[in-house]
């Protein structure tokens, strides 16, 4: 068995494909697919980019590769670039533009480039088991088109979940529900081992559920506010890793409504009428009533400190570095980069990229020069 492991999520489930890619050598990865996709504190364009928007990509004949060299045109950045230093296996382009059957095309594609005959896809947290009816759930269009093109692709397709439930979208109630019905099979559990290699990427890497993944992995447990202000139970259940029959889930999940596509625009019609909106309307939302990005200042410690306190007397363990990057409009990239370098001089005891712990600053306030 030869791999293409697929990132149902983007770009920080490219980090766990290749935590699990390392982990479980018999899968033999030989390329990780993966949506450049960011959030707007990163790259303030909604939705996922196509090769269009790059400059160095690799044409590997229908399939593009993420080179360190590569990077967007214009305004904001990917961060596919800067992971593809840290990850082993090349970085493949999903390009959504021409919906699932051209995100299939691509998987065949990337199967024919890299002489690989299964396909992987990975999610961490475990929206991709959502049946679209879950009232908690934000962003099922990136995961359920992945899932999709690979089923339609051809190739034998497995489905690995890691982390469930720490993209805090559906309950463990749900996600329970759906393992069980789904007769998920648990494959491993992660260990600190498994994240030690990839650990660096968190110093500057926005993902949430990813990072939870790896904080999990390295033993802490904990209640974590993430930047909607949910609030997540890290516990021993985050560490394993499912795995699931790829059809019977295709049909059972959000992945069935979007097989026939050939657009995104399609795409986000689709989960329009099924859902009320799509997920790059809530960006575009988002976007359009977005704080102006603030720079930090000596009150900004004040600001987190209040704020970290009211979370201490909730019983928060902390908060990711992402919440904290939100609440402070410290939302482009010198700014996040400015409040990274304040808090880790000034706040050196909280500040664990990729939590912000709250106890130290409960204890009492410190002073910075």
């Amino acid at each position: 068995m030869t791999t293409v492991a697929i990132a149902a999520g983007g770009g920080g489930d490219a980090v766990t494909a290749a935590m699990l890619a390392d982990k479980m050598p018999a899968l033999d990865v030989v390329a990780i697919m993966s949506y450049s996709w960011d959030r707007l504190i990163v790259d303030p364009t909604p939705g996922p980019r196509t090769p269009t928007d790059f400059h160095g990509l690799i044409d590997h004949g229908g399939v593009f590769e993420v080179p360190p060299t590569a990077a967007l045109h214009g305004d904001g950045k990917s961060t596919l670039p800067r992971l593809a230093e840290h990850v082993a296996q090349p970085l493949l382009l999903l390009d959504i533009e021409a919906g699932v059957n051209g995100l299939a095309r691509q998987i065949r594609y990337a199967a024919s480039a890299f002489d690989a005959n299964e396909v992987v896809v990975i999610d961490t947290g475990g929206d991709i088991l959502a049946t679209g009816n879950e009232p908690g759930l934000r962003s099922p269009l990136a995961d359920s088109a992945a899932l999709a093109a690979a089923i339609t692709s051809g190739l034998p397709t497995q489905v690995l979940v890691a982390g469930a439930g720490l993209d805090g979208e559906l309950s463990r109630a749900e996600l329970n529900g759906r393992l069980n019905a789904l007769d998920a099979e648990i494959i491993g559990d992660l260990i600190a081992r498994d994240a030690e290699g990839l650990a660096s990427i968190w110093s500057w890497h926005p993902s949430e559920a990813n990072a939870l993944l790896a904080v999990a992995a390295s033993g802490w447990r904990g209640s974590v506010e993430t930047q909607r202000g949910v609030v997540i139970e890290v516990t021993d259940a985050a560490t394993r890793v499912y795995r699931i029959a790829a059809t019977a889930l295709s049909e059972l999940s959000l992945a069935a409504l979007l097989t026939q596509t050939s657009s995104l625009e399609e795409i986000e019609q689709l989960l329009r009428e099924r859902r009320g909106y799509s997920d790059i309307d809530i960006e575009r939302e988002r976007l359009a009533h977005r704080r102006r990005p603030q720079r930090p200042t000596p009150d900004t410690l004040d600001i987190i400190d209040d704020y970290v306190a009211g979370a201490d007397a909730r019983g928060v363990d902390a908060l990711t570095v992402r919440r904290v990057i939100e609440m402070t409009h410290a939302t482009e990239p010198s700014a996040t980069e400015a409040l990274r370098a304040q808090l880790a001089h000034c706040r050196s005891d909280n500040f664990k990229p990729p939590l912000y712990l709250v106890r130290p600053i409960a204890e009492g306030r410190h002073v910075c020069d």
